[in-house]
């Protein structure tokens, strides 16, 4: 999937129109349309740095072509940084364990991305509310993919 495609998605996954995209940004309507359109590509650093800080992926995924190695490598380090070594580890793991599904060209880019984004936030989701019931240390998931006190 290249940079406009990537915006597109991101920008109605977010449920925002390309004016309400380019007013975040400071710029106008129609550069929104260009860069989804792959008939331009953002001049300046500043715009793909807010783009990545509005739609919270890595600037790494926005411009790069090998999508999946980014996506990836974007979710095990916000893992890391939300919880730690224990959290990398997990995510890790979940994505060795997703990548039989999303192998072999049976779904759409589109169908990955939107796997990708539910098991992401599953992920998250789950810590958060393991954290919240048994505190920091204790929020993890087993090797058998089930949270464990």
């Amino acid at each position: 999937m290249n940079f406009g495609d990537k915006i597109k998605l991101l920008r109605r996954e977010a449920g925002l129109s390309q004016e309400d995209l380019a007013k975040k940004l400071g710029i106008t309507q129609k550069s929104i349309c260009n860069y989804e359109n792959n008939t331009r590509f953002p001049k300046g650093q500043k715009i793909i740095t807010g783009l990545a800080e509005i739609f919270n992926v890595s600037v790494d995924y926005l411009i790069s072509d090998n999508e999946n190695v980014s996506r990836d490598e974007n979710f095990i380090s916000s893992a890391k940084a939300e919880f730690g070594y224990k959290g990398k580890k997990e995510a890790e793991m979940i994505l060795k364990r997703t990548s039989a599904v999303l192998a072999g060209g049976e779904l759409s880019d589109e169908d990955k991305d939107a796997f990708f984004k539910s098991i992401t936030e599953i992920y998250f989701d789950a810590k958060q509310k393991a954290r919240k019931k048994y505190g920091k240390k204790s929020a993890s998931i087993g090797n058998d993919g089930n949270k464990t006190p």
